[in-house]
């Protein structure tokens, strides 16, 4: 991104900003590091203190690695390919640390504070404050450069999402079957998952029948499916992307960042 000259995002983005009014009186790591504070403060009550230190090492490793690549230069001399390619980078990277538990730091915690308590997906937040920047330093400075600043920036988030999902994606399966005990004994648990039973009856033959619910990831998909297939061909199934899976098997309260607070 350097040798491009993209503008900085994210807290480094704002810090630079007014960077200049006050650079006589203190150097941007200083002030990067004041800002950052107030951040973990607000993580500390809002998440467990596992999720804070994790994130204090993403911040030291974040650090690290600037420093030792430094000078380092991947010579793609398309601005577009070089903002696609930084996006992908960085944004898989941070997603699979988040994923993790941590973060490292800046807008990451504050995204995941928004996330947990209203459900804006990190990404979203990342795109809505680094659009403030963009367009500022745009104004200021270059639009050419600031549009290629906002194609990385929509990369990232993006990659940012898919890498905090992975292959792990849930899938929440409905399966109606005429043969719901054979379903149950020759793919649920042959996959060891848990499935719930609803009780239901058919729209037109008003017959009573169970429906299968159960929670898989995406390897696992193709796998049911099969199993399925050699049971019951006749089976209907509903296959759902879903978001959060909270509970036994899959996360716990305490990886979404929940602890529980003393009365």
């Amino acid at each position: 991104m350097i040798p491009h000259n993209f503008f900085a995002v994210g807290l480094t983005g704002l810090g630079l900003m007014f960077y200049d009014y006050i650079k006589e009186y203190m150097h941007l790591s200083l002030l990067l590091w004041l800002m950052n504070i107030p951040i973990f403060i607000i993580g500390f009550r809002e998440f467990s203190l596992k999720f804070i230190l994790t994130s204090l090492i993403g911040v030291f490793l974040y650090t690290i690695s600037l420093e030792m690549t430094d000078g380092i230069e991947i010579s793609i001399n398309d601005p577009m390919l070089a903002a696609i390619f930084a996006g992908v980078l960085s944004g898989f990277t941070a997603g699979f640390y988040l994923r993790l538990g941590g973060s490292v730091g800046g807008l990451d915690i504050i995204g995941t504070v928004i996330k947990k308590r209203y459900e804006i997906p990190i990404g979203t937040v990342f795109n809505m404050v680094n659009f403030i920047v963009i367009a500022s330093n745009s104004l200021l400075y270059d639009l050419e450069t600031g549009l290629y600043t906002g194609i990385f920036m929509y990369v990232f988030s993006w990659s940012v999402q898919k890498g905090q999902i992975g292959f792990s994606q849930r899938k929440s399966v409905f399966i109606i079957s005429s043969r719901p005990e054979e379903v149950a004994e020759n793919v649920l648990k042959k996959l060891d998952r848990g499935f719930t039973y609803f009780h239901a009856s058919g729209g037109y033959s008003k017959d009573e029948k169970r429906v299968i619910y159960t929670v898989i990831n995406l390897l696992e998909l193709g796998r049911l499916k099969e199993y399925l297939f050699n049971t019951d061909p006749d089976a209907f199934i509903s296959v759902q992307d879903t978001g959060d899976v909270i509970g036994k098997r899959f996360l716990t309260w305490e990886d979404e960042g929940y602890r529980k607070h003393n009365k």
